[in-house]
């Protein structure tokens, strides 16, 4: 069984909105749905198939949508009180949103849609449920670049998240010269 890292794709979404608010930036819907697909995938990039949120995501000419979501966010944003993710689901947003968060929706909707994934699930004149775990392994040709930096393993300390990677011992120089007397 597959338990989703957060509650609901309201509760990532609010969190973009409020960093973004932060950043003195405004997101618009488009972005906030591209926003959450990506994140949806890096998560799963990053965790072994584990999924970031309980969604659906709709893939349709105009770009990728969550519905429920839409339909909630489409007469504004409605009030709710803060959540707090766990230390490490903000260490993953905050990648997140320091790799695509500034970007401008048309330059998210671009990126998405050179995608093989976005290819293979785009059918014209229809909107196509998205199928993740199909997506993940098309998708890592989209960015190279963006998927290595979020496939690095983050651990909590006693001083808070922290990156784990591989021990690289240095090498130790055994000519004469670095031997000590």
């Amino acid at each position: 069984m597959n338990i989703p890292a957060a509650d609901s794709a309201i509760d990532i979404a609010y969190w973009f909105l409020n960093k973004a608010e932060d950043a003195g930036i405004y997101l618009d819907d488009e972005q906030i749905h591209n926003l959450l697909f990506l994140s949806q995938v890096h998560y799963a990039l990053q965790n072994r198939q584990e999924v970031l949120m309980p969604s659906l995501f709709l893939c349709s000419e105009d770009g990728i949508i969550e519905p429920a979501l839409h339909r909630i966010f489409s007469q504004g944003r409605p009030f709710m009180p803060p959540i707090k993710l766990n230390d490490k689901l903000t260490v993953f947003l905050n990648g997140i949103w320091d790799k695509y968060g500034t970007l401008p929706a048309q330059r998210l909707k671009e990126l998405i849609k050179k995608s093989a994934a976005y290819k293979d699930h785009c059918i014209a004149g229809s909107k196509n449920i998205i199928n993740i775990s199909q997506v993940i392994e098309k998708f890592t040709n989209l960015d190279n670049k963006a998927s290595g930096n979020f496939r690095k393993k983050v651990l909590i300390s006693q001083n808070g998240p922290v990156m784990v990677s591989q021990w690289n011992p240095r090498k130790l120089d055994t000519s004469s010269k670095g031997t000590p007397k």
